[in-house]
């Protein structure tokens, strides 16, 4: 079900002093033993649900008043976290540009009453993704570490907005 990525790691030196991969560490052993192996398996997504920005606040007034308030919204599509992908292979697994951004106008239609003073708030709203992956690094004649390593896209999905009542 997962196909695996080989890459051979070929080495001149005779001789390791010491080193440490994630957590793995070998010191002075002879190379001509050994071999680093390192595969992936076939990178996952999993839809997460929603994220939000914070609430920003465009507008406050204590009167009666409706209308519409428009203004201009940058966004920016967004990734967390590695799992050892280009950005180019990222984009098509999930099927967007993973550093996209744009500025948008926004058209926030509101209503207060003027019994209270009232706020016009907006945030921004993302798609979130989970990537997973796993990576195996293995020294031939040795043993055999498995790390996984996990990403979190967003995608930009609209604005949100609300009229509150100050405090």
């Amino acid at each position: 079900m997962y196909k695996k990525m080989t890459i051979m790691l070929v080495t001149v030196i005779t001789f390791i002093v010491g080193f440490n991969i994630n957590g793995l560490t070998v010191s002075a052993v002879p190379l001509d033993h050994y071999h680093i192996i390192i595969t992936y398996t076939k990178p996952h997504k999993k839809y997460i649900g929603h994220k939000y920005s914070n609430w920003n606040t465009v507008y406050s007034a204590k009167k009666k008043i409706k209308s519409t308030f428009s203004k201009s919204v940058t966004w920016t599509n967004s990734l967390t976290g590695s799992v050892s992908l280009s950005k180019g292979k990222l984009t098509a697994l999930l099927g967007f540009n993973v550093t996209r951004s744009d500025t948008v106008t926004i058209n926030v239609p509101f209503s207060f009453n003027g019994k209270y003073r009232q706020r016009v708030q907006y945030r921004k709203r993302y798609q979130k993704y989970k990537i997973t992956r796993t990576e195996y690094i293995k020294i031939i004649g040795s043993s055999t570490q498995k790390k996984h390593l996990r990403a979190f896209a967003y995608k930009y999905d609209g604005i949100v907005s609300r009229v509150v009542r100050d405090k």
